[in-house]
């Protein structure tokens, strides 16, 4: 616009008598004209508007008086601004620049070899001085998001903790003055997000506060790296969410980390009183020695992260090195499972179990398996992860029933009546269309009530709802007999121990595993009695010896299940050990 300014008045400013308005003036002039514009547009750099003066300045005087003189300096100017550029974090402006000044030197050359007319030179004025325009109004907004970023840090902040960035900046400073043996330890605030649900955010965020001060009392140490915060110092940041971290030399106590981090849990078991509620959180933590992964900061949080992920049982989770290892190959395997094929991939195998104490068979079980070209035979429970993740849970579970169906009809028209079995390994068995789903497989293959049998693990009885129970109560209806997979492995109440609808339960191998404590197979005794005074049968798996066998058979159980009765067998063997079964029974 400035160009288009000096390029209307040029007629006046040559017709105007060299008298009245001397070289010194017009330039004064100009300057003055120009600089007050870009004062008003320019607030950054005094360089940057010393340099958008000079150039208004010379381009004024360039186009007015034809002083050759100005175009020496015009070319100056531009190179100064062309090393400035340079500075920019975006390219483009340096580009922008770097090409307009090369143009503006071709037409240089071209005015002081050829005496080309002036306001052909001038007119290269054009795209430098829009470039630079640009390259201003880049470097402007460049700086925008950073303001932005600084504002959400503040937000962040408003627990008045040091951030990420203040604690590598912090860790990066104490390692350089002391490389010695360091611990990095992460703090993860359990139940928070149970408040927030039901109580609100307010009661949530004043429970997060309540707890970060509680931390931050525990770490009194001077072998905790100081974190500069303001005008103070902490020892403790956070990392976002419901993480926390600091950084605590070995030096002089070599498990200064464990006494720490058992004082944060236990001071957070505390409850706390939030307006008129009284609320209870836990904590989980991990730790990562500073040695690994070379020492860099931002490696060592995600290693305290995966130990959280790998560990989520424990409230105490140390970093290895093979939890890395375990990491890559279950990438590699989520990488496999996106092109594999169900049907070709997966097999089926078959595990009896037999009633007590006829001895009869009381089902197959069948078990999922997948012969990994590179690590063999995998069970379900090593790579049923991955499969969820790989969002294969639902055709999985389809395949595994619809081959239940089909070889409970075959064994139909063998007339061998023995059911079968599914674990469906989650809440698949609770999804919308599963009903319909389990009604067609009926259907199709002529397959009358008992005949096949589904269970869930009892990991999902903590979150039964009444639409959950509602959906075991209408596959009950249709003739499937519903059952619960490793019982005993996660906690249940005696509420819902009493209120169990199922038909059938199956006892975790914890249970049976010897030795056991004094009393307990009296505990076991009077529970499995009371599920079977409610019309649900018990079932022990998971025999693999003499000994649990015979307690099995002590604790009365309807049905026993393990390697030390009969192992797992493909279609082909389960078939042919079926018939040798039978000839046995009947001779």
């Amino acid at each position: 616009m400035l160009v288009l300014i000096s390029t209307w008045l040029a007629p006046t400013f040559s017709n105007v008598n060299i008298g009245v308005m001397s070289l010194l003036e017009a330039m004064l002039l100009g300057g003055v004209f120009t600089a007050g514009i870009m004062l008003t547009i320019v607030a950054r750099e005094a360089l940057l508007k010393g340099l958008h003066a000079a150039l208004c300045a010379i381009t004024l005087l360039l186009l007015s008086l034809n002083i050759p003189l100005a175009i020496y300096l015009l070319a100056i100017v531009f190179a100064v601004y062309f090393i400035y550029s340079l500075s920019f974090t975006s390219p483009w402006p340096a580009r922008v620049i770097a090409i307009c000044t090369c143009l503006y030197a071709v037409l240089l050359c071209g005015y002081l070899l050829a005496q080309w007319p002036i306001t052909l030179t001038a007119t290269a004025l054009f795209p430098i001085y829009f470039g630079l325009m640009y390259a201003l109004s880049d470097d402007y907004n460049a700086e925008q998001p950073l303001d932005n970023e600084q504002e959400r840090g503040k937000v962040g902040n408003a627990l008045g903790l040091p951030d990420r960035a203040s604690l590598r900046q912090a860790y990066e400073i104490q390692r350089n003055l002391d490389p010695g043996a360091a611990i990095l330890v992460v703090i993860f605030l359990e139940g928070v997000e149970q408040v927030n649900r039901q109580l609100g955010r307010e009661f949530g965020d004043t429970l997060l506060s309540e707890s970060a001060n509680r931390i931050k009392q525990q770490l009194h140490s001077n072998d905790i790296f100081p974190i500069p915060h303001g005008n103070s110092v902490s020892r403790l940041a956070h990392l976002g969410g419901l993480h926390f971290a600091f950084v605590c030399r070995l030096a002089r106590y070599e498990h200064l980390h464990e006494q720490l981090i058992d004082d944060i849990l236990q001071c957070t078991l505390q409850p706390f009183f939030v307006g008129n509620c009284t609320l209870e959180i836990s904590a989980r933590a991990s730790y990562v020695h500073c040695d690994e992964e070379l020492g860099q900061f931002d490696s060592l949080i995600a290693c305290a992260y995966l130990a959280l992920d790998k560990m989520p049982g424990s409230a105490i989770c140390a970093y290895q090195q093979n939890m890395q290892i375990s990491q890559v190959d279950q990438q590699m395997r989520l990488r496999e499972l996106a092109d594999i094929a169900i049907n070709e991939a997966f097999e089926i195998y078959f595990q009896p179990a037999f009633t007590h104490p006829s001895g009869e068979i009381a089902y197959l079980e069948l078990l999922l398996r997948w012969p990994h070209p590179k690590h063999g035979l995998l069970d379900a429970e090593q790579f049923i992860d991955d499969v969820r993740l790989a969002g294969l849970a639902t055709p999985v579970a389809h395949f595994v029933i619809e081959r239940a169906a089909e070889i409970a009809m075959a064994l139909k028209m063998e007339d061998i009546q023995v059911p079968l079995t599914v674990n469906v390994f989650g809440p698949e068995i609770f999804r919308d269309g599963f009903l319909d789903f389990m009604e067609h497989v009926l259907l199709e293959h002529y397959l009358q009530a008992g005949e096949i049998h589904l269970e869930y693990p009892s990991s999902l009885l903590e979150n039964m709802d009444k639409k959950s129970q509602s959906r075991i109560e209408e596959l009950r209806q249709l003739g499937v007999d519903v059952g619960i997979d490793r019982f005993g492995d996660y906690p249940i109440t005696l509420n819902s121990l009493a209120d169990l609808r199922v038909d059938y339960i199956k006892l975790s191998p914890i249970l049976t595993q010897l030795p056991k404590p004094q009393g307990i197979d009296k505990v076991l005794t009077d529970m499995i009695a009371m599920q079977q005074l409610r019309g649900i049968k018990v079932m022990c798996k998971g025999v693999e010896s003499e000994q649990q066998l015979a307690l099995a058979k002590k604790l009365n159980c309807d049905a026993i299940q393990g390697h030390h009765l009969a192992s797992p067998m493909n279609t082909k063997n389960i078939m042919s050990w079926l018939h040798q079964w039978h000839l046995q029974r009947n001779s």
